[in-house]
């Protein structure tokens, strides 16, 4: 379901912000530098507007080829750039993206690929043809292949949930499998979420049964409970329940013991920017179950309750600190 557009901004308000993304990109900024931008972000509400449409699209666009990039924000109605704006605003894509930039890994190319997508922050969920529950996490992304035969999804990125559809429209059973560069998943009568990572993905089965089956390595399923993890080579079972691992359908992350820096960092799938902290707190042990739906809300928790300082230029750019 798509929102209305968003209305077109004053031409010098798309000027300043990009120049002060390319100052704050290509250059460490002074303590000068910083107030100044915090003063003109302050100074008007269009300006916080402009600049947070920018960080949008150079969250979605860094590192992609500079011909392609620019037939896609020629295409973004929010953005409504003028050429020279387009040349400034790929310069800053070249400074903030990859060397190397694979097409299947760069998340806008993803979302155009794909059937079923997410933005960052963002949860859905739909039912398929099938029957099939499908929900996606954040940033993520699937193509769908269905046939008289068999029943793939393909995982492009990010995160997802399959409650199996019972497929009575089929005149014979097709299997259903979660697809991945690593390997497949094939439902046994099930629920189970599947998280992907460049090396490995994680699976938790919270009904029924899953068959894994790496790339390279030997077949095991997975039982109603078990959490496990999947290399292109083997499979490993872990620790922890796999209601924790598919917690975030509630919009909750379960926190164990976790270092400050690892939370951090999975705080961060869940908002565009930096996220950080000092080095001296990054192992400092959390637990408790935070909210998702507002990380401004649960950072700020976080540093108050465990005597942390939050430093907050924006809110793309966020640090805690003892």
């Amino acid at each position: 379901m798509k929102g209305a557009a968003l209305p077109s901004l004053p031409s010098d308000a798309v000027d300043e912000a990009i120049e002060w993304s390319i100052r704050l990109t290509y250059n460490q900024p002074d303590l000068a530098t910083r107030q100044a931008f915090d003063a003109w972000l302050a100074s008007d509400d269009v300006h916080r507007l402009a600049w947070a449409r920018m960080q949008s699209l150079t969250g979605r666009f860094a590192g992609m080829p500079s011909g392609l990039a620019r037939q896609a924000l020629a295409k973004l109605p929010e953005a409504r750039l003028q050429r020279r704006q387009m040349l400034k605003l790929l310069a800053l894509f070249a400074a903030v993206g990859s060397t190397s930039w694979g097409l299947r890994d760069a998340a806008p190319v993803q979302r155009l690929l794909a059937d079923y997508s997410t933005g960052v922050g963002e949860h859905r969920r739909w039912t398929l043809a099938d029957g099939s529950l499908l929900e996606l996490n954040t940033d993520s992304a699937v193509r769908l292949h269905f046939d008289e035969r068999a029943r793939h999804i393909e995982l492009l990125r990010g995160e997802l949930n399959l409650n199996s559809g019972a497929d009575s429209s089929s005149p014979r059973p097709r299997p259903l499998r979660v697809d991945t560069a690593l390997g497949q998943f094939e439902a046994l009568g099930t629920c189970f979420s599947v998280r992907l990572a460049p090396q490995a993905c994680r699976l938790g089965v919270t009904e029924g049964a899953v068959r894994l089956q790496p790339r390279h390595g030997e077949a095991v399923i997975a039982q109603a409970g078990e959490t496990w993890q999947m290399t292109a080579d083997n499979c490993l079972r872990l620790p922890g329940s796999a209601q924790d691992a598919a917690a975030w359908r509630d919009g909750v992350l379960p926190a164990r013991d976790m270092p400050l820096a690892e939370l951090l960092g999975e705080l961060g799938r869940y908002r565009s920017g930096y996220l950080g902290c000092d080095p001296q707190v990054g192992q400092r042990l959390i637990s408790g179950n935070f909210n998702l739906t507002d990380t401004d809300a649960t950072l700020a928790f976080i540093a108050q309750a465990h005597g942390l300082r939050l430093h907050a230029y924006t809110r793309y750019w966020v640090r805690l600190s003892a």
